[in-house]
C-alpha cells in the first residue's frame, strides 16, 4: 500500500518571475508564463489586425503591443499556483457555452400618433362567484365564519 503525503511545497511555491539579465533588471515584474500568453495574444491580434486592415503601419502593431499587455494583465489576475491557465482557458470556454436564459419577446405595438395611444392595464382576474338560481352559493366566502357577528 503507497500512501502519499502532502508535502509543504505548496505553502512555499514561488511561480519564477524573469526580472531582466544580472544588472541590468527590467521596470516591470512578469511570471514566465506571461510572456508566453502575450505572445498568443499578439498574435491572435496581429491577424486579426492584418484581416480587418485597420492602422497601417507601425501605429498598428503598437496598438496590438498595448493591446496583447492588457489582455495579459487581465488573464494574469486569474493565473495561480492553484489555477493554470489551462483552467482559466477551460473557464471561459465552459463561460461561453453555458445557455443563458433569454426573456420572453414583449409585444411590440406600431402607433401612427404616440399621443393618442390608449393603455389598458392587465388586472389579475378574480374568479366569478358561483350562482345557483337568483342566490350566491355558499362557497363564495373562503374566509373565517361570520355568521353571528352582526346578531350582538
Amino acid at each position: 500500500m503507497i500512501m502519499l503525503s502532502r508535502s509543504d511545497d505548496e505553502l512555499y511555491s514561488v511561480q519564477g518571475r524573469y526580472l531582466g539579465p544580472p544588472g541590468r533588471t527590467l521596470l516591470w515584474q512578469a511570471r514566465y508564463i506571461a510572456y508566453v500568453i502575450w505572445a498568443g495574444y499578439a498574435f491572435v491580434f496581429v491577424v486579426v489586425r492584418q484581416q480587418l486592415s485597420l492602422l497601417p503601419g507601425l501605429a498598428g502593431y503598437a496598438v496590438v503591443a498595448l493591446a496583447a499587455v492588457i489582455a495579459t494583465v487581465a488573464t494574469m489576475r486569474h493565473v495561480s499556483v492553484e489555477r493554470p491557465p489551462s483552467a482559466v482557458l477551460a473557464m471561459f470556454l465552459a463561460e461561453l457555452r453555458t445557455p443563458r436564459h433569454t426573456p420572453p419577446p414583449s409585444p411590440t405595438v406600431a402607433v401612427s400618433d404616440p399621443r393618442n395611444v390608449a393603455v389598458h392595464l392587465s388586472v389579475p382576474h378574480l374568479p366569478a362567484p358561483q350562482v345557483s338560481g337568483s342566490r350566491l352559493s355558499e362557497s363564495r366566502l373562503s374566509g373565517p365564519d361570520l355568521s353571528g357577528f352582526w346578531e350582538r
